[in-house]
């Protein structure tokens, strides 16, 4: 049989009459976990912020500088500028008559890519001593544009660009709009 300590069954105790039971609250520790997270938010965005605008403002990725005679990498060109002159007439055009005059700007390119692609001519720009861009012309018969070039191939050819009379003119610049690449810079100096 089974026996019952002394003094009788033993029950859980029960609170004293009148007073409700005690329960630990649990919302004051919910309040300060969600005050905590959002100043900690706040503070992480503020540094993220700060970390942003301390070095200056984004610039476009620079890209390859190379001198005149070497090849340079653009895309999927390699570009050598040989020679660049002044000259009287545009190239192919020689009817056509510049605003300033007309430099010649003699390249080099060469296909590096793995698909038959055409050079573009507006790709070529010359840049002065002050900074200001002159683009090509666009004009003449030159085997260098409008025709597919291969992979592997090069094509020697000149683009002509119409510059202000006097303008000292330091570097080439030649773009890729299909690569998001930075500039080739080609400097004259």
């Amino acid at each position: 049989m089974h026996e019952q300590p002394p003094g009788g069954p033993q029950y859980p105790q029960q609170p004293p009459p009148g007073r409700p039971p005690s329960r630990r609250r649990a919302w004051p520790w919910v309040l300060l976990g969600c005050g905590g997270a959002a100043l900690l938010v706040l503070i992480l965005g503020v540094a993220c912020t700060v970390a942003l605008f301390a070095g200056g403002p984004v610039e476009e990725e620079s890209g390859e500088s190379v001198g005149m005679g070497e090849p340079g990498t653009v895309g999927q060109w390699v570009v050598t500028v040989t020679d660049v002159e002044e000259a009287a007439t545009s190239g192919d055009a020689p009817e056509e008559e510049a605003q300033g005059e007309f430099v010649l700007v003699n390249v080099t390119v060469e296909n590096s890519g793995t698909e038959a692609a055409v050079f573009d001519d507006s790709a070529v720009s010359l840049i002065d001593a002050d900074g200001n861009t002159y683009s090509s012309s666009g004009t003449g018969d030159d085997p260098l544009f409008g025709e597919q070039i291969d992979p592997g191939d090069q094509v020697s050819g000149s683009v002509t660009v119409d510059v202000p009379e006097g303008a000292e003119i330091t570097a080439v610049e030649v773009r890729n709009a299909q690569s998001g690449e930075g500039p080739l810079l080609v400097q004259l100096d």
